[in-house]
Protein backbone atom coordinates (compact mmCIF):
# COMPACT_ATOMS: atom_id res chain seq x y z
CA UNK A 1 0.00 0.00 0.00
CA UNK A 2 1.47 3.34 -0.96
CA UNK A 3 1.76 6.21 1.50
CA UNK A 4 -1.01 8.17 -0.25
CA UNK A 5 -3.42 5.24 -0.18
CA UNK A 6 -2.51 4.63 3.47
CA UNK A 7 -3.33 8.28 4.24
CA UNK A 8 -6.66 7.91 2.45
CA UNK A 9 -7.33 4.73 4.39
CA UNK A 10 -6.59 6.44 7.73
CA UNK A 11 -8.73 9.45 6.77
CA UNK A 12 -11.68 7.16 6.02
CA UNK A 13 -11.27 5.46 9.38
CA UNK A 14 -11.10 8.79 11.26
CA UNK A 15 -14.14 10.18 9.43
CA UNK A 16 -16.11 7.01 10.19
CA UNK A 17 -16.50 6.29 6.49
CA UNK A 18 -17.23 2.68 5.68
CA UNK A 19 -14.03 0.64 5.72
CA UNK A 20 -14.17 -3.05 4.96
CA UNK A 21 -12.77 -5.52 7.46
CA UNK A 22 -10.62 -6.97 4.71
CA UNK A 23 -8.86 -3.64 4.22
CA UNK A 24 -8.10 -3.36 7.93
CA UNK A 25 -6.94 -6.97 8.03
CA UNK A 26 -4.75 -6.50 4.94
CA UNK A 27 -3.20 -3.33 6.35
CA UNK A 28 -2.38 -5.15 9.60
CA UNK A 29 -0.80 -7.99 7.63
CA UNK A 30 1.25 -5.55 5.54
CA UNK A 31 2.59 -3.89 8.68
CA UNK A 32 3.51 -7.24 10.27
CA UNK A 33 5.10 -8.47 7.04
CA UNK A 34 7.15 -5.27 6.79
CA UNK A 35 8.42 -5.67 10.35
CA UNK A 36 9.33 -9.31 9.75
CA UNK A 37 11.09 -8.40 6.51
CA UNK A 38 13.16 -5.80 8.36
CA UNK A 39 14.09 -8.40 11.00
CA UNK A 40 15.07 -10.95 8.35
CA UNK A 41 17.18 -8.37 6.52
CA UNK A 42 18.91 -7.38 9.76
CA UNK A 43 19.54 -11.06 10.49
CA UNK A 44 21.14 -11.42 7.06
CA UNK A 45 23.19 -8.23 7.33
CA UNK A 46 24.53 -8.98 10.81
CA UNK A 47 25.38 -12.63 10.16
CA UNK A 48 26.93 -11.83 6.78
CA UNK A 49 28.97 -9.02 8.32
CA UNK A 50 30.28 -11.27 11.07
CA UNK A 51 31.00 -13.94 8.48
CA UNK A 52 32.96 -11.52 6.30
CA UNK A 53 34.99 -10.30 9.26
CA UNK A 54 35.81 -13.89 10.23
CA UNK A 55 36.66 -14.82 6.65
CA UNK A 56 38.89 -11.75 6.23
CA UNK A 57 40.61 -11.58 9.62
CA UNK A 58 40.32 -15.06 11.03
CA UNK A 59 40.49 -18.55 9.67
CA UNK A 60 38.63 -18.90 6.40
CA UNK A 61 36.09 -21.62 7.18
CA UNK A 62 34.54 -21.99 3.72
CA UNK A 63 36.07 -22.20 0.25
CA UNK A 64 33.64 -19.70 -1.21
CA UNK A 65 32.84 -16.30 0.25
CA UNK A 66 29.74 -16.02 -1.90
CA UNK A 67 28.30 -19.38 -0.88
CA UNK A 68 28.91 -18.71 2.80
CA UNK A 69 27.01 -15.44 2.42
CA UNK A 70 24.28 -17.23 0.44
CA UNK A 71 23.93 -19.63 3.37
CA UNK A 72 23.03 -16.75 5.68
CA UNK A 73 20.62 -15.42 3.05
CA UNK A 74 18.88 -18.80 2.92
CA UNK A 75 18.67 -18.89 6.72
CA UNK A 76 17.16 -15.38 6.75
CA UNK A 77 14.62 -16.39 4.08
CA UNK A 78 13.65 -19.49 6.05
CA UNK A 79 13.24 -17.32 9.17
CA UNK A 80 11.08 -14.84 7.22
CA UNK A 81 8.87 -17.64 5.94
CA UNK A 82 8.41 -19.27 9.34
CA UNK A 83 7.77 -15.97 11.11
CA UNK A 84 5.17 -14.89 8.55
CA UNK A 85 3.39 -18.23 8.88
CA UNK A 86 3.47 -17.95 12.67
CA UNK A 87 2.01 -14.44 12.62
CA UNK A 88 -0.51 -15.24 9.88
CA UNK A 89 0.80 -12.58 7.54
CA UNK A 90 2.08 -14.69 4.64
CA UNK A 91 -1.12 -14.25 2.65
CA UNK A 92 -2.93 -10.97 2.10
CA UNK A 93 -6.00 -9.88 0.17
CA UNK A 94 -4.48 -11.30 -3.00
CA UNK A 95 -4.51 -14.78 -1.50
CA UNK A 96 -1.80 -17.22 -2.44
CA UNK A 97 -0.98 -15.84 -5.91
CA UNK A 98 2.24 -13.93 -5.00
CA UNK A 99 3.58 -16.81 -2.92
CA UNK A 100 3.02 -19.52 -5.55
CA UNK A 101 5.57 -17.98 -7.92
CA UNK A 102 8.07 -17.76 -5.08
CA UNK A 103 7.47 -21.44 -4.30
CA UNK A 104 8.27 -22.32 -7.91
CA UNK A 105 11.55 -20.43 -7.73
CA UNK A 106 12.51 -22.06 -4.43
CA UNK A 107 11.70 -25.55 -5.67
CA UNK A 108 13.57 -24.91 -8.92
CA UNK A 109 16.71 -23.72 -7.22
CA UNK A 110 16.48 -26.22 -4.39
CA UNK A 111 16.24 -29.19 -6.76
CA UNK A 112 18.11 -28.09 -9.87
CA UNK A 113 21.33 -26.62 -8.45
CA UNK A 114 22.46 -29.70 -6.46
CA UNK A 115 21.73 -31.97 -9.41
CA UNK A 116 23.73 -29.67 -11.67
CA UNK A 117 26.67 -29.52 -9.27
CA UNK A 118 26.76 -33.22 -8.41
CA UNK A 119 26.54 -34.37 -12.03
CA UNK A 120 29.37 -32.09 -13.17
CA UNK A 121 31.86 -34.27 -15.09
CA UNK A 122 34.56 -31.60 -15.29
CA UNK A 123 35.45 -31.98 -11.64
CA UNK A 124 36.20 -35.54 -10.56
CA UNK A 125 36.97 -34.83 -6.90
CA UNK A 126 33.37 -34.02 -5.93
CA UNK A 127 32.81 -37.36 -4.21
CA UNK A 128 36.24 -37.47 -2.56
CA UNK A 129 36.11 -33.93 -1.17
CA UNK A 130 32.40 -33.32 -0.78
CA UNK A 131 32.41 -32.10 2.86
CA UNK A 132 35.93 -30.80 3.50
CA UNK A 133 38.54 -29.66 1.01
CA UNK A 134 41.83 -27.91 1.86
CA UNK A 135 40.80 -27.69 5.53
CA UNK A 136 37.64 -25.71 4.74
CA UNK A 137 34.00 -26.51 4.12
CA UNK A 138 33.71 -27.54 0.48
CA UNK A 139 31.84 -25.33 -1.97
CA UNK A 140 29.92 -28.41 -3.14
CA UNK A 141 28.60 -29.01 0.35
CA UNK A 142 27.67 -25.32 0.71
CA UNK A 143 25.77 -25.41 -2.61
CA UNK A 144 23.79 -28.41 -1.46
CA UNK A 145 23.22 -26.93 2.01
CA UNK A 146 22.05 -23.58 0.59
CA UNK A 147 19.76 -25.35 -1.85
CA UNK A 148 18.38 -27.59 0.91
CA UNK A 149 17.49 -24.55 3.03
CA UNK A 150 15.73 -22.87 0.10
CA UNK A 151 13.93 -26.11 -0.71
CA UNK A 152 12.84 -26.35 2.94
CA UNK A 153 11.44 -22.82 2.74
CA UNK A 154 9.59 -23.79 -0.45
CA UNK A 155 8.14 -26.91 1.18
CA UNK A 156 7.01 -24.94 4.23
CA UNK A 157 5.36 -22.37 1.94
CA UNK A 158 3.68 -25.07 -0.17
CA UNK A 159 2.25 -26.76 2.91
CA UNK A 160 1.08 -23.39 4.19
CA UNK A 161 -0.63 -22.62 0.85
CA UNK A 162 -2.34 -26.01 0.91
CA UNK A 163 -3.57 -25.47 4.47
CA UNK A 164 -4.72 -21.92 3.64
CA UNK A 165 -6.71 -23.10 0.64
CA UNK A 166 -8.18 -25.95 2.68
CA UNK A 167 -9.34 -23.53 5.43
CA UNK A 168 -10.67 -21.12 2.81
CA UNK A 169 -12.68 -23.90 1.19
CA UNK A 170 -14.03 -25.10 4.54
CA UNK A 171 -15.08 -21.58 5.52
CA UNK A 172 -16.82 -21.07 2.18
CA UNK A 173 -18.60 -24.42 2.61
CA UNK A 174 -19.84 -23.45 6.10
CA UNK A 175 -21.00 -20.06 4.80
CA UNK A 176 -23.18 -21.79 2.19
CA UNK A 177 -24.91 -23.96 4.79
Amino acid sequence: MSLKSFDDFCARMINNDPVSEKEVYDERQNMIRTQLTKRALWLFVITSGINLIIMECGPQWCESWVLSTAFFGAVAHLYWTAANIKHGSLFGLHGTTPIVSQIGFLFGEGLFIPILILTDDSNTDVAANFFIRNGMVSEYFMWVLDSALLLAAGIVMAVSVRNYKKKEKESSDTDKV
